[in-house]
């Protein structure tokens, strides 16, 4: 071997995980451009025609609503808008753009886990494992959908949290209830980390609405009511007025959607019943007083809220499991541990996506997926429990997130 291929071979072995960031990236966004001229019936029932209306209205278009989306996402797409992208490779830029900072989230919540450099091996993996995930590309590229922009945040969060930084966290957390609703999902954990830890303060959580409120501020000022702010997340809860929209939860054996009587009987009871099941994780984590300063039990709890609301809850879409498919991902590299639990979940969720995009799979129905679904959570839940009673009693050793308050 010559001089310069040992150079070559010992530059390449020094900057291995910078190159393979590299590689992933550029392998992503080849993927992604592949799928830039599919049309969704999203895109071509919902989306086309807000941006239509937004590009028409101009920015007396944000004294009123447009679509059921937040108002920060129609200010977004307003400023798209004014560029010149035609509106279904302006919708899916965006999503990429995210889809970048998500995988960048990802590496850091999985860097600050295992104690090693961002530019090491498993928080690379982590952002490749994410921007590579079939299910994210299907999202952006594809579906034209923007689960990445709350998911992102949502990571964020979760990353300022095990630094120590509350403020920022809790920001992060209004940012992404911005975008997004779903953001209800990751809340659980927060919760059982304020009561058990008790290093942050209540006001913190004050932090999440205040954020949303202020992003909002830019349409109060256009004319927008104020209390539109708050009316559009509570008339998203009862869109579709159906007990599941193709999510294989438990209410996927009971029906494909009732009737607007028997939603609005179910729609509270569903919701008795999710806050009944969070409630006795609560318990858990305080009887066996879990140290959840600790990255492994933190990414874990969280996975199983968001499981246990996409499972309980009503009117689940298949993309809702979106963030549990993150969240497992990530833990999984964080413990070394239930590879096929995130495996499986994702194959769900790319079921479903499937389902929607690409025509009717029969050969998998929606009940036959449930059947796995359920016993996938029934499964996460018994580790849950499990891992929590062993890990519990580990509150004596120094914790993995940082105590500084903010």
């Amino acid at each position: 071997m010559t001089k310069v291929e040992g150079k070559i071979f010992d530059f390449v072995k020094k900057h291995l995980p910078l190159i393979m960031l590299i590689t992933v990236t550029v392998l992503g966004l080849f993927i992604r451009w592949k799928g830039m001229d599919f049309q969704s019936d999203d895109f071509r029932d919902f989306l086309s025609a807000w941006w239509n209306r937004i590009e028409q209205g101009g920015i007396e278009s944000l004294s009123y609503q447009v679509g059921n989306y937040n108002i920060p996402y129609q200010i977004i797409i307003y400023i798209l808008t004014l560029l010149p992208f035609q509106a279904m490779t302006a919708y899916k830029l965006l999503s990429i753009f995210f889809d970048i900072v998500l995988a960048v989230g990802a590496m850091l919540v999985v860097s600050e886990a295992v104690k090693k450099p961002i530019l090491s091996f498993k928080p690379v993996l982590a952002y490749s494992l994410v921007f590579c995930s079939i299910t994210v590309i299907f999202n952006s590229a594809f579906w034209a959908q923007c689960d990445c922009m709350y998911v992102a945040f949502i990571l964020l969060a979760i990353y300022a949290e095990m630094k120590g930084k509350h403020i920022p966290a809790f920001i992060f957390l209004g940012v992404s209830l911005a975008f997004k609703l779903q953001v209800v999902f990751i809340l659980p954990v927060f919760v059982y980390y304020y009561i058990s830890s008790r290093r942050v303060s209540i006001l913190h959580f004050l932090l999440i609405p205040a954020t949303d409120i202020v992003m909002c501020l830019p349409a109060v000022f256009m004319g927008r009511s104020f209390i539109d702010i708050f009316k559009i997340y509570v008339d998203q809860t009862d869109y579709g007025k159906l007990i599941q929209m193709n999510c294989p939860n438990f209410y996927a054996f009971m029906c494909n959607g009732f009737d607007m009587s028997n939603y609005y009987l179910f729609k509270p009871i569903s919701i008795g019943l999710t806050a009944l099941v969070l409630g006795l994780g609560l318990f858990l984590i305080l009887y066996k007083r879990v140290d959840l300063t600790d990255s492994e039990n933190f990414l874990l709890t969280a996975s199983w809220t968001a499981f246990t609301c996409i499972m309980l809850l009503s009117s689940m879409h298949e993309r809702y499991g979106y963030l549990l498919d993150i969240l497992l991902i990530l833990y999984v590299l964080a413990s070394k541990k239930h590879f096929a639990i995130a495996v499986i979940a994702n194959l769900v969720s790319l079921r479903g996506y499937c389902y929607y995009l690409f025509g009717n799979y029969e050969s998998l129905t929606l009940q036959w997926t449930a059947v796995i679904y359920v016993g996938l959570y029934a499964y996460t839940t018994f580790v849950f429990v499990r891992d929590v009673a062993v890990r519990g009693k580990k509150q004596e050793k120094t914790p993995d997130l940082k105590t500084q308050k903010a």
